[in-house]
């Protein structure tokens, strides 16, 4: 038997990808092999996104305050090992390896990392925490016994950037929850979300938090607005997602570009009423400085839903031929890409057509696997 100690420090309240990452990987660990058991250390408040926990596993809650940022950092440094060492467990594994990481554990570590984004978009964060993800974070990786990437724009940048040797890193792609939207019907998907979010124009989609400036969000409306200047603009954006850091920025760039009656603000969408939306949608707007990988582009194109997306990091990796790229530091040509998406009908289901084979490739379980492995690898070396 093999005995894993995990952290599920960093779920966001399940509200991001990193989240979507954890609940889906953690569940499936020891369904994928009866021998495994995992033991989940998790602050209080989000103990409910792992429980019920599946059939060999355990959750220990944490106290809530040691979620916060300082006080995660030295629960990793200092009592982490305490916890692993006190419940019998052989390997420990962080799921969110860019955010927490420890110096030392007392047994194998595996540690997935889902983007180093901090590296490529400047102002992301203040100058301590990029100090610490500069300095302090490629420390903490190197000393992991193996590594799980994400995508392999990630890995790349694990190597240049954090020195980590390439026979570490095992690539294991996320995957989705992709049976409620891939058997939406776009009709009533339209329906149900004119009655329910009172959307009832034809509109373009953008699911992400309200972040600045690594979402983008403030160049897509830039390029709206070009849509709009030239008669090109049929249809309301709408930005479904939290606020995040920099949210103000991106409503006062609706109000400087008069974009208040062509751009709605859902805030946080519920996961039941998710695949409507996306069906909904015409076409998938994805703008995106950075990603890691990009779980809402496997969304969109379960969901039927034409995507076009930036030409950067890891999204070409994700769409293959399924989707229109742009240059996403450039409004002019996200613009264009975006109106001749929006004007061509036959493209649009050729991409759709596309899209939905191309989602078949990425699986939660491979992703658990690809987690697993690298935890017999440790445990082995």
């Amino acid at each position: 038997r093999m005995k894993i100690g995990i952290s599920g420090f960093a779920a966001d309240g399940g509200k991001s990808g990193i989240s979507q990452y954890m609940i889906n990987v953690l569940l499936r660990l020891p369904r994928l092999d009866s021998t495994v058991r995992c033991v989940i250390f998790v602050p209080a408040a989000e103990r409910t996104l792992f429980d019920p926990a599946a059939s060999g596993s355990e959750i220990v809650s944490v106290p809530d305050w040691m979620a916060h940022p300082v006080a995660s950092i030295l629960w990793h440094l200092c009592l982490y090992p305490l916890m692993l060492k006190r419940h019998h467990c052989d390997c420990a594994f962080l799921p969110a390896g860019n955010r927490r990481l420890g110096l030392w554990y007392g047994m194998p570590s595996v540690s997935t990392i889902h983007d180093l984004s901090q590296l490529h978009i400047e102002g992301k964060y203040d100058p301590l925490r990029m100090f610490y993800i500069r300095r302090v974070l490629p420390l903490m990786m190197q000393r992991l016994t193996r590594l799980v990437s994400v995508s392999n724009s990630t890995r790349r940048d694990l190597v240049d950037h954090a020195g980590i040797h390439p026979e570490n890193i095992r690539v294991a792609h996320n995957g989705a929850d992709l049976s409620g939207f891939a058997s939406t019907v776009r009709s009533e998907a339209r329906e149900t979300i004119a009655a329910a979010m009172g959307i009832d124009s034809p509109f373009i989609l953008y699911t992400a938090r309200l972040e600045h400036p690594g979402k983008n969000h403030v160049r897509l409306l830039e390029a709206v607005a070009l849509l709009k200047q030239h008669g090109l603009l049929a249809h309301k954006l709408v930005l479904a997602g939290s606020h995040w850091n920099g949210a103000e920025v991106i409503e006062d760039r609706i109000v400087q570009l008069g974009l208040t009656d062509d751009v709605i603000l859902t805030g946080f969408v519920d996961a039941q009423l998710l695949p409507q939306l996306y069906a909904a949608a015409d076409v998938f707007v994805f703008p995106s400085l950075f990603e890691g990988f990009g779980i809402p582009l496997l969304e969109a194109m379960a969901a039927g839903t034409a995507v076009c997306a930036a030409n950067v990091s890891s999204i070409p990796e994700v769409v293959g031929d399924a989707a229109l790229l742009f240059d996403p530091r450039e409004a002019d040509d996200i613009a264009r890409q975006l109106g001749r998406l929006l004007q061509d009908n036959a493209l649009r289901q050729q991409l759709v057509a596309r899209g939905r084979q191309r989602v078949l490739q990425f699986s939660w379980d491979d992703a658990a696997s690809g987690v697993l492995q690298q935890c017999y690898e440790a445990v082995a070396a």
